[in-house]
C-alpha cells in the first residue's frame, strides 16, 4: 500500500487524471479529449463552446479509470490545474447557466472593461474576460443572467464540485490577494466572483455529492491548484528567477520567471506572492500536431498514429525537403500581434509525403517558439535553464527541433508535468513540504536533457531566415479584423 497525490488537469483540448506517488513519480494517468460544439450565432457567426457538466463526468470516470488502476494505494489529497479564461456560469444551486465559450461573442464587452482600466483599475486579463462574457450574457440573455449566482473558471468549477467552494487562485483570477473594489462600478452580483486564495493552501474537503460518486472518503483534502502555465513552471521546477519553462500542449507558451518586471516585458501574471511570469504565446502551435494527424486521415488519436507520423518525419532531412508550414491557426499575438494571421504551408511538390508534411508542422511549430524565445529572451537576459512540457515534449523529434533552433539544452521532467505541479502545490498544502522549493528538490527530477546537435544547429539558422521570409510575405494574407 502506498499513498497517492491526485491531480486533474483540465487543459484546453484535454483532461488529465493522474496519480503520483510522494517523492514525484507518476504512477497512472488517464487522458479523456473534451468534446466541442459549434453552432451559429444570431448575427450568422460561428460560436464554439464545451459542456462544464461534461468535464465533471469526464472527471468522475476517469478518476473512477484511475483508482481501479492502483486499487491497493490510498489518496491522500487532490490538486488542480486547468486552462485560463474559460468561463462556468453557474446558479445559487450549481446548475450551469452559461458553458464556456472559445470564440469571441464578447468582444465589445472585452474592449470596454480594458478602455475603463486604462483609468488605474487593477484588472488582469483572465479577470477581464471572466467579466467580460457575463456583461454579454447581461445585455444579449438577460433572462439567464438574472439566473447566474457564481462565475468559475475552468479548474475551478471542478474545484466546487469537489469541495462545494468557490475560490479560485491568484494566477487565475485577479492576479493580486484580492479583486480590485472599483469593480462595483459594473454592479456584479455580489457572490459572482470567486474569492482568491494562494494555489498551496486546502480549499476544503470533499463534499457528499463528490464522495459519491467518485468514491473517495469526505475526509480527502482538495487543494486550490493553479492556472496550468504556473502549475507547469512548477512542475518542471522552474521558479527561480531566470528560469524558463516552454510548454507545447494545445498552445506553445513560452514563460520565463523573474524578479522584477522589465521594462516592456509582456508579463502573463504573477508568481505569488512576489514574482513574475514574462513570455508569449504561439496560439494553437501545438495543436497543429493533432490537426495535421486528423487532416492525413486518423480516425482518432491512438499513440500509433504519432509514432508512425513521427517515424516517417524523422526520415525526412531537416528543412522538410523544402516544405515551409506556418502554425497561425488562429492568428499570431507574440512576438508580433496579427490576430489576422493564418498557417500556410508553401514548397510544395508532388513528391512530398506524410513525412515532409508533418516534419514541417513540427519545424514550423519550433520556429514560432523561437521567436517568442528571442523576444522573451530580450526582456529578461539569458535564461539560467530551459525545460519542457505538455504533450510535445514527450515527441523525441520536436524536441531535438526546438534545442537545436534554440541552441541550448533543453530539460525534460517526462509525462505529467501540468499535474506534478498541482500535487506540488497539494503536498505543500498538507505541510508535507514548507514550500515550492522544498517540494522541487523532493519531487521534480530531470529524466533527459536534449542537447544542441551542432549540425543542426547551423542548419536551421539557415532555414529559420527561409521561414521568417515567408512569414513576412504572408502578412498580404492576413484576414482583415
Amino acid at each position: 500500500m502506498s499513498d497517492l497525490l491526485v491531480s486533474i488537469d483540465l487543459g484546453t483540448t484535454r483532461l488529465k487524471v493522474a496519480a503520483y506517488r510522494p517523492d514525484g513519480t507518476l504512477a497512472h494517468q488517464v487522458v479523456r479529449r473534451h468534446r466541442e460544439m459549434a453552432g451559429t450565432g444570431d448575427g450568422g457567426e460561428i460560436h464554439r463552446w464545451q459542456s462544464a457538466v461534461a468535464w465533471w463526468e469526464d472527471t468522475v470516470q476517469a478518476t473512477a479509470e484511475l483508482l481501479a488502476a492502483l486499487p491497493d494505494d490510498v489518496v491522500r489529497g487532490i490538486g488542480l490545474s486547468g486552462r485560463g479564461g474559460a468561463a462556468v456560469f453557474a446558479d445559487e444551486t450549481g446548475e450551469v447557466i452559461a458553458d464556456p465559450w472559445s470564440d469571441g461573442r464578447h468582444r465589445d464587452q472585452a474592449r470596454s472593461l480594458a478602455s475603463w482600466r486604462k483609468d488605474g483599475v487593477w484588472l488582469s486579463n483572465y479577470g477581464l474576460q471572466l467579466i467580460a462574457k457575463y456583461l454579454w450574457l447581461r445585455e444579449r440573455r438577460p433572462e439567464q443572467a438574472r439566473r447566474i449566482s457564481r462565475a468559475f473558471y475552468a479548474k475551478d468549477w471542478l474545484l466546487y464540485r469537489l469541495t462545494g467552494v468557490h475560490v479560485t487562485d491568484w494566477t487565475s483570477g485577479p492576479d493580486a490577494p484580492g479583486w480590485d473594489p472599483a469593480l462595483d462600478h459594473w454592479q456584479l452580483p455580489g457572490d459572482l466572483l470567486p474569492r482568491p486564495a494562494l494555489p498551496w493552501t486546502l480549499a476544503g474537503s470533499m463534499c457528499a455529492d463528490a464522495t459519491a460518486r467518485l468514491g473517495l472518503d469526505e475526509s480527502v483534502p482538495v487543494a486550490v491548484g493553479a492556472h496550468d502555465g504556473l502549475a507547469a513552471n512548477i512542475g518542471a521546477g522552474a521558479i527561480q528567477p531566470g528560469d524558463c519553462a516552454l510548454t507545447l500542449g494545445t498552445h506553445g507558451v513560452v514563460r520565463m520567471v523573474t524578479a522584477s518586471q522589465p521594462e516592456g516585458a509582456y508579463r502573463f501574471y504573477g508568481f505569488p506572492p512576489d514574482r513574475h511570469i514574462i513570455g508569449g504565446n504561439a496560439v494553437l502551435a501545438g495543436r497543429c500536431a493533432d490537426w495535421v494527424l486528423e487532416l492525413l486521415g486518423a480516425p482518432a488519436e491512438p499513440a500509433a498514429d504519432y509514432a508512425a507520423l513521427e517515424q516517417a518525419a524523422a526520415a525526412v532531412p531537416a528543412g522538410a525537403g523544402g516544405v515551409r508550414f506556418l502554425p497561425f491557426l488562429a492568428g499570431r499575438v507574440s512576438p508580433e500581434i496579427r490576430p489576422g494571421a493564418r498557417a500556410l504551408f508553401a514548397g510544395l511538390e508532388l513528391s512530398h509525403g506524410r513525412g515532409e508534411l508533418y516534419r514541417a508542422v513540427l519545424e514550423g511549430t519550433a520556429f514560432a517558439m523561437t521567436d517568442i524565445f528571442d523576444q522573451v529572451r530580450g526582456w529578461c537576459g539569458e535564461p539560467a535553464r530551459v525545460r519542457a512540457t505538455g504533450g510535445g515534449s514527450e515527441s523525441p523529434l520536436w524536441m531535438e527541433l526546438l534545442a537545436a533552433m534554440l541552441d541550448r539544452p533543453v530539460g525534460l521532467g517526462g509525462a505529467g508535468v501540468e499535474g506534478r505541479g498541482a500535487v506540488m502545490c497539494l503536498a505543500v498544502a498538507l505541510g508535507w513540504h514548507p514550500d515550492l522549493a522544498s517540494a522541487a528538490d523532493a519531487m521534480v527530477r530531470v529524466v533527459q536533457t536534449v542537447d544542441p546537435e551542432p549540425g543542426l544547429v547551423a542548419h536551421y539558422r539557415v532555414i529559420r531566415e527561409d521561414w521568417q521570409a515567408l512569414n513576412r510575405l504572408s502578412r498580404q494574407f492576413d484576414r482583415p479584423r
